[in-house]
């Protein structure tokens, strides 16, 4: 069986055809070298001598290859966007799914929130504003959205093993995609997550942190108007739990001098990962 072994020298990656065969006096595998290629960046598949061109292991290799250049990673992206937008508007979960799948095998569903998925809620978001798509269709995109969220969930194979987080809104709050998007990123590295829905009455916020016991809480907040509903929220965890508290949304940027609490400006996502891992996690909030 042929494939290729990359061989660092120096900081330098050179690539090798190798042949793998059983070696039945030693009863062991031996492999031997059927041609030095070159510099693997300067290799291509028309290196390989031909009777090993059509070894699965070598296809692929190239192919993956291909993938990752960045020119070809690109405009792979913008055509992945572009098909996702037609399949969101007509609420096509299925294609969907499958070009989701397509995706991953290649690059990760990392990757897919941060390099197509996110981006491409912005543009959705554009296109709403522009009055470019209607209400409807915007609806169904985005409900189509957070179907693939659902499944990359599902689908994430990290074992639970890191801290418990309870993601809540306060009372009239709708929203709901900003909440999913950071569910799936912190379920992807190992937590475990309660989003709570839409409306769920303070009293049940509380039952549910008496409940589950998070390590800490996630207070989303996008409209002006619902700021104070959020901080009441806030005063009654505080009052009854202390816990770590991270308070996020476009509201939050609007008021960040009035609160009664240490503001934590711009913390990305990895940061706020790095944060809740943490055995010093603080009361916060986060723009």
């Amino acid at each position: 069986m042929a494939y290729l072994r990359v061989k660092s020298i120096r900081g330098q990656k050179y690539l090798y055809l190798v042949k793998s065969s059983w070696d039945a006096k030693k009863k062991t595998s031996k492999q031997t070298i059927i041609k030095y290629l070159g510099i693997e960046s300067d290799v291509t598949i028309d290196d390989v001598p031909e009777e090993y061109r059509d070894s699965k292991k070598i296809c692929d290799y190239f192919l993956n290859q291909k993938y990752f250049q960045p020119k070809v990673q690109n405009e792979f992206i913008q055509k992945l966007q572009s098909d996702l937008l037609s399949s969101f508007k007509t609420g096509d979960f299925v294609n969907a799914h499958s070009m989701l799948s397509s995706y991953e095998k290649i690059y990760g569903f990392g990757s897919f929130l941060d390099e197509v998925l996110i981006p491409l809620i912005g543009e959705i978001g554009n296109l709403g504003n522009s009055q470019k798509i209607d209400l409807g269709t915007q609806t169904t995109c985005y409900n189509a959205i957070e179907d693939l969220l659902t499944k990359i969930i599902e689908n994430n194979s990290v074992n639970p093993s890191k801290k418990k987080i309870l993601i809540c809104v306060p009372n009239g709050e709708q929203h709901t995609l900003g909440t999913k998007i950071l569910q799936t990123k912190l379920s992807m590295k190992g937590n475990i997550v309660y989003n709570l829905p839409p409306f769920t009455p303070t009293s049940l916020i509380m039952e549910s942190i008496e409940h589950d016991g998070p390590d800490c809480v996630f207070i989303s907040v996008t409209l002006d108007e619902n700021i104070l509903s959020a901080k009441r929220m806030v005063e009654k965890i505080n009052e009854k739990y202390g816990l770590p508290i991270i308070v996020g949304g476009n509201a939050i940027k609007n008021d960040s001098e009035n609160w009664d609490l240490t503001i934590g400006k711009n913390l990305s996502i990895p940061k706020i990962l790095k944060l809740i891992q943490s055995k010093k996690l603080q009361i916060i909030t986060t723009n």
